[in-house]
């Protein structure tokens, strides 16, 4: 059998993540007929099949190729924890730290928080990731998740870790809170789920603004524009100058946990623990108990 290219675990992982070749082309910065190319090749040096094709137009990992890929994940963390120490031992933390979130933290949180991490760490770069779906720490797709929801999967390849317990509080258009009539700003159906959006079914009653939304920047940023009120945490729109916080009696709206994910089981790195601890070091819950 021949000795097959170091280079091509790096593909062969970017498509287990990323389940297409577009996907993966982006994810090492390459084109579709490279990654296909490069997967071919690394198939025919192991001399069984990486992948199959499902009726959706993924890539699923086979049997053999989920071993393949469990063995360049550990070769992937060595290589960085080399490029890591390497960056020590000039003093300096170095490498890149994959951060997903959803919008409204990312946004409203980390963005505002980072410039004196980035002073402290100028070698080390983080990626902010906004997103509502839950990224997939166990392909990769994160270093660190924050999320609202301890993880369904994973199971004991991801930590979780509790950060706060976040307080929502309603919020409306500075110059209009104390409108009796101002509408309710509501979730779709699709989100109707969601702990925020129930309360907010209970209290609304038919003074329901014409504009749905979906998640919790979009909500704040309609807030802003003046079409109504809303439940928001107050970690996020405390600061923002354009809102008000409402009076809403002995009914507010409910806490909700915020949890930290990351990955268990593997070398601790250096630049994902800077973050981590940044992270737990923002404040998540000072600025959420602060008074009306």
């Amino acid at each position: 059998m021949q000795d097959h290219d170091w280079n091509d675990l790096k593909y062969l992982l970017a498509l287990h993540r990323a389940g297409r070749m577009s996907g993966a082309g982006r994810l090492v910065a390459v084109n579709e007929t490279t990654i296909a190319r490069r997967i071919r090749t690394l198939e025919r040096v192991l001399g069984a099949p990486l992948f199959t094709r499902a009726t959706d137009g993924r890539y699923e990992v086979t049997e053999f190729g989920q071993r393949i890929v469990t063995q360049a994940e550990t070769i992937e963390m060595q290589h960085l924890q080399i490029s890591e120490s390497a960056g020590l031992a000039q003093s300096a933390l170095t490498g890149t730290v994959r951060v997903s979130a959803v919008p409204a933290l990312v946004n409203r949180v980390l963005v505002p928080g980072f410039a004196p991490f980035a002073r402290q760490h100028p070698e080390l770069t983080v990626e902010l990731v906004p997103e509502a779906r839950n990224a997939d720490l166990t392909k990769r797709e994160a270093d660190l998740a924050l999320r609202f929801a301890r993880p369904a999967s994973g199971g004991l390849r991801v930590k979780a870790r509790k950060l706060a317990a976040l307080k929502f509080a309603v919020y409306g258009p500075r110059a209009e809170c104390e409108r009796a009539d101002l509408p309710w700003i509501v979730y779709d159906d699709a989100h109707a789920s969601l702990p925020q959006a129930r309360w907010l079914g209970s209290v609304a009653g038919n003074n329901i603004s014409a504009l749905r939304v979906c998640d919790l920047d979009t909500a704040q940023e309609a807030v802003g524009a003046g079409l109504g009120r809303t439940a928001l945490p107050v970690v996020c729109a405390e600061g923002d100058t354009r809102l008000m916080r409402c009076e809403t009696g002995d009914i507010a709206p409910p806490e909700r946990p915020l949890w930290l994910l990351s990955h268990a089981g593997e070398p601790q790195r250096a630049s994902i623990e800077a973050v981590k601890e940044w992270i737990i070091g923002l404040d998540w819950r000072a600025s959420a108990l602060s008074p009306p």
